[in-house]
């Protein structure tokens, strides 16, 4: 009987923890892991179409390299799979920095707080 409980109680909180509001921290994580993955795509993708000698350049130049210098979280709201949430990002990159406003969906994902930007 303890152990049925324990189990119920585990059930519920998981399936709360998509109610909770993201924090900032975790937002900026997930938009940053977000980032990184499309960037992997994008040289996957050049590295099929052109070869292994253009994501090499690319590299060497440091076009595939971003910092998030800064992140702010503004408002959210819940969604049916999570939260849609705008915020304001800048992001460093060899060609200068970029600044931003974004919206987009964050929600649990196998791996954590996901984000998608297709809102």
């Amino acid at each position: 009987m303890h152990m049925l409980m324990v189990g119920l109680l585990a059930g519920t909180a998981f399936a709360n923890a998509g109610l909770v509001e993201p924090s900032e921290d975790a937002m900026r994580v997930a938009f940053a892991t977000d980032l990184s993955e499309g960037v992997q795509a994008i040289l996957v993708f050049v590295e099929e179409a052109t070869g292994p000698q253009a994501v090499i350049r690319i590299r060497e130049v440091g076009t595939d390299a971003f910092t998030i210098t800064a992140f702010r979280k503004s408002e959210c709201r819940t969604h049916p799979d999570g939260h849609v949430c705008s915020f304001a990002v800048e992001v460093d990159t060899v060609a200068g920095p970029i600044a931003r406003s974004i919206e987009g969906r964050f929600f649990l994902g196998p791996c954590g707080l996901t984000y998608d930007h297709g809102v």
